[in-house]
């Protein structure tokens, strides 16, 4: 065999050129040549293209053989490199807002150049640190490019739910999981090329093991081939069945368009989620798949019965209850349906969890104040916020006396003012409410003599009566005592 080949990866050694030679997604590979149409006829109906699908399935290979088919340049972004925001504006938004520029990046007109396609790989991953705002300048390269754009991911989901121009802005194309079939044939082809002889059999079982991950199954046929000429079946045992994570959509596509419920309880145990958490994307969801309305009713109320469940968890800190939990919004959902709807729906992501997030400064404000009024009520955050915030709140609003002697008293700070008050907090009334908190603070702090020069209404009744007390008290003769 050739030295350089046995070491190279088998993956890029045989990488598909052309988009004819690529396995499988054949309505993909044909939505993927209608889009570039409409690049070179200067009219995109979408700017970018979202590449959707499972590692492995041939999105990047798609990519690239299309760039090769069409003749065009090629910028490529993937995990190894830095995606934030410097980055992607450097090399992608710098030419895609321009007419055309080099693989270095540097611009070039476009009439000493043809189009060029900007490809982010795995683009569903920039979300650390070193990628820091890598996501808004993606949402300003879809909506400002004068060049072909294709985001590849994994879960559409994790990145459309930054933003709302990614799915809107973009043609998603979805690309599915090989079969096992298409996988043989490839590997055949390649153990061909290699001079490996191998069974029939040993082929069947690395396809299989592969679960639709063409990639995956290329690179196990390259580790079992390593130094030997001859490969039968007993040698594909040492692979160990690998373990798909299913994301969000393979789920929802099982539990609301599915009409096998056990194969929507199986891949729910393979979502790495939390059950509360799977339920809030189910119960959002339901509404756009079912259409009948008897379907409807019985796929809540089975979603309740659940949820029941999920209570009782959170209650009695008994997990056991989750595996009811898990069967009724799973198989319960799914066998609700009393027929399959052709038509896909296009999943959302939850309200509820788009409103949590959008509340969670007014949260933070909410429960500051209630520790505080718990501390000097002696209850709990909880109690102070469930029982006694409303009231506060309601006299906080209506008494100006007890306003300002309660802020002191608690060290309510503006925004915290600002949410008793339900007010912005740079309103008028926060910035004269802060002034007399002041005052009167600054009234306590000095000396009775300098309180005249703060300009401060002091009640001067606490003080006469003082007085007078303190004369009642004093000796007025030598004989008094």
């Amino acid at each position: 065999m050739n030295t350089n080949k046995e070491s190279a990866d088998w993956t890029e050694l045989y990488r598909p050129r052309t988009l004819n030679d690529i396995v499988g997604n054949p309505k993909a590979i044909q939505e993927l040549k209608e889009w570039a149409l409409e690049w070179e006829s200067g009219n995109p109906k979408k700017k970018a293209a979202v590449l959707i699908g499972s590692p492995g399935t041939g999105k990047t290979s798609a990519a690239l053989a299309l760039a090769n088919d069409f003749g065009w340049g090629l910028i490529e972004m993937n995990a190894s490199d830095q995606r934030n925001a410097e980055a992607i504006r450097k090399i992608a938004l710098r030419g895609a807002t321009t007419d055309t520029f080099t693989d270095e990046g540097e611009f070039l007109s476009s009439k000493e150049g043809c189009l060029k396609l900007i490809v982010l790989d795995e683009a569903d991953n920039i979300f650390g640190k070193e990628d820091h705002g890598g996501i808004p300048a993606i949402v300003e390269l879809i909506k400002t490019t004068k060049q072909p754009v294709i985001l590849i991911v994994n879960d559409f989901y994790a990145l459309s739910k930054k933003s709302e121009v990614i799915k809107s802005g973009t043609k998603q194309i979805k690309f599915n999981r090989l079969h096992p079939n298409s996988i043989k044939a490839i590997l055949k082809k390649i153990s061909k090329d290699r001079g490996l002889k191998i069974s029939e059999r040993a082929l069947e079982l690395i396809a299989d093991n592969a679960n639709g991950d063409l990639r995956s199954a290329i690179r196990d046929l390259q580790a079992i081939a390593l130094g030997r000429t001859e490969v039968t079946e007993k040698d594909v045992t040492i692979l160990n069945e690998r373990q798909i994570m299913k994301s969000m959509y393979d789920l929802l596509i099982e539990v609301l368009h599915g009409t096998n419920p056990d194969r929507a309880r199986s891949i729910f145990m393979e979502v790495n989620e939390a059950p509360d958490y799977v339920l809030l994307w189910i119960d959002e969801n339901i509404p756009l798949e079912y259409r009948d309305q008897n379907d409807l009713y019985l796929a809540y109320h089975i979603l309740a019965r659940s949820d029941v469940f999920l209570g009782r968890v959170r209650k009695r800190q008994y997990y056991g209850f989750w595996s009811y939990s898990i069967d009724l919004m799973s198989y319960g959902v799914c066998a609700s349906k009393s027929k399959k709807y052709k038509e896909f729906a296009k999943y959302r992501f939850p309200l509820y969890l788009m409103k949590m997030s959008r509340s969670r400064s007014l949260r933070t404000v909410r429960d500051s104040i209630s520790a505080k009024l718990g501390a000097i009520c002696h209850c709990s955050i909880s109690t102070a916020r469930d029982e006694l915030l409303p009231y506060f709140q309601y006299i906080f609003h209506n008494d100006r006396d007890f306003r300002i002697r309660i802020a002191i008293e608690l060290g309510l700070d503006a925004e915290e003012l600002a949410f008793l008050l339900n007010e912005k907090i740079d309103s008028h009334q926060i910035k004269h409410l802060l002034t007399e908190i002041q005052k009167v603070t600054d009234y306590e702090r000095k000396p009775f003599r300098e309180i005249e020069t703060l300009g401060v209404d002091v009640d001067r009744s606490v003080e006469d009566e003082q007085s007078s007390e303190d004369q009642s008290t004093k000796q007025r003769s030598l004989f008094e005592y």
